[in-house]
């Protein structure tokens, strides 16, 4: 088990490291318009860094490779299951570290519900200006 996690973690490090350097270059800021009309030219450059779309001088969209797409999603998939785990982690220690109270029996349920009843009972026969 230990030898299939090895290469799954050196994978997921090579992905992020990907995804980190790809970030890492600078993004290239073209209109709608230019994009149109060099369409071709637009898709080759996304491989190489991140294509901003703009109209009217904002940002809009970006066109980055499917590859990065593919790698930016699975890295921030990792972070979040990883992240989980650690809140999982410390929620299972924190009730570790809890004291438990006992466990209510069913006698004790029971008075519980007659009395809920009860109260249940007893509202609903009250005028409506006792409700609160």
């Amino acid at each position: 088990m230990l030898e299939s996690a090895i290469p799954q973690t050196e994978s997921r490090t090579r992905v992020l490291l990907q995804v980190a350097e790809y970030l890492s270059r600078p993004q290239q800021f073209m209109t709608v318009a230019e994009a149109r009309a060099a369409f071709r030219h637009t898709l080759e450059r996304a491989h190489e860094t991140s294509i901003v779309l703009t109209a009217n001088g904002e940002p809009t969209a970006a066109l980055v490779s499917f590859a990065t797409l593919e790698a930016m999603r699975g890295a921030l998939l990792h972070l979040l299951v990883t992240e989980m785990e650690a809140s999982l982690a410390r929620v299972q220690a924190q009730m570790a570290s809890t004291p438990q109270a006992e466990p209510t029996s069913e006698a004790e349920l029971e008075v519980l519900v007659d009395n809920a009843v009860r109260r249940a009972r007893h509202q609903s026969t009250l005028p409506a200006s006792h409700n609160p």
